[in-house]
């Protein structure tokens, strides 16, 4: 009994936090550093549970302004939800580059088949591909990253692999 009172403690807790996170990009930024992409998401990654995953990284440098703990938040969020949202033993793929004068990440894994139309749609708070089924989370993970993107005046995409798994596309201006 004590540990289903901590773990729904626990959930209501990430659950304020993924809320607040939310809420505070939607207001803009306070802190504009420059931030390599490349250097955040080695941090994630060396920083990320692994499991039976095969994790593959491309970091070449991506230069942007912006707040470095949100985007340590976003790279973190997509590689949780390629990790989370993906087959036994499967594949997640980070990549960092500047291309056409734009830092860009893409988190890309091998996950369940996702309609094309429902991928868009992941962006908005509280979806789930599959409801309530399956995997834990609310719904806030790619909400959240869709608003810090949105803060540091980038944008962001999905888009369905053949055969299964998404591969998100995060684009923000580099400094002048």
């Amino acid at each position: 009994m004590a540990q289903d009172v901590r773990t729904v403690i626990d959930d209501a807790e990430r659950l304020i936090n993924a809320l607040l996170t939310l809420a505070s990009t939607e207001r803009g930024l306070t802190v504009r550093n420059e931030v390599d992409l490349a250097t955040v998401a080695e941090d994630v990654l060396d920083a990320t549970e692994r499991g039976t995953l095969r994790l593959h990284a491309s970091l070449e440098p991506g230069t942007t302004l912006g707040d470095p703990l949100l985007l340590e938040r976003l790279v973190a969020n997509l590689v949780d939800n390629a990790s989370r949202y993906n087959v036994a033993g499967g594949e997640v793929w980070l990549t960092t580059s500047t291309v056409d004068r734009k830092a860009t990440l893409i988190v890309a894994n091998t996950g369940p088949v996702v309609a094309d139309d429902a991928a868009s749609r992941l962006f908005q708070p509280f979806e789930r591909l599959h409801g309530r089924t399956g995997s834990d989370g609310f719904g806030l993970g790619l909400a959240i990253v869709a608003s810090i993107t949105s803060a540091h005046h980038g944008t962001v995409t999905a888009e369905p692999r053949p055969g299964g798994g998404l591969t998100v596309t995060v684009t923000m201006p580099k400094p002048d």
